[in-house]
């Protein structure tokens, strides 16, 4: 059931009063409750991605670190 349109149709008749039906507000209220645990969902995802990928990171950078040491030692 579509609220606007139900509110379009049945506002004409009533003369232009906002429709609050139960209905609605539960359904308002459970799409307001799933937003909010969509988007706690995806910041932790998006902190366990960014975590797997710091730490991919690090090992590059400490990989790095060391062949510039062995090169630092080959050339002395």
């Amino acid at each position: 059931m579509n609220h606007n349109k139900v509110q379009e149709k049945v506002g004409g008749v009533m003369g232009g009063k906002v429709l609050d039906l139960p209905e609605f507000r539960v359904f308002r209220e459970g799409k307001a409750e799933g937003l909010k645990e969509g988007k706690a969902e995806g910041l932790k995802e998006g902190l366990k991605e960014g975590e797997a990928e710091r730490q991919q990171m690090a090992e590059k950078i400490e990989a790095l670190q060391r062949e510039l040491e062995q090169i630092k030692k080959d050339k002395s």
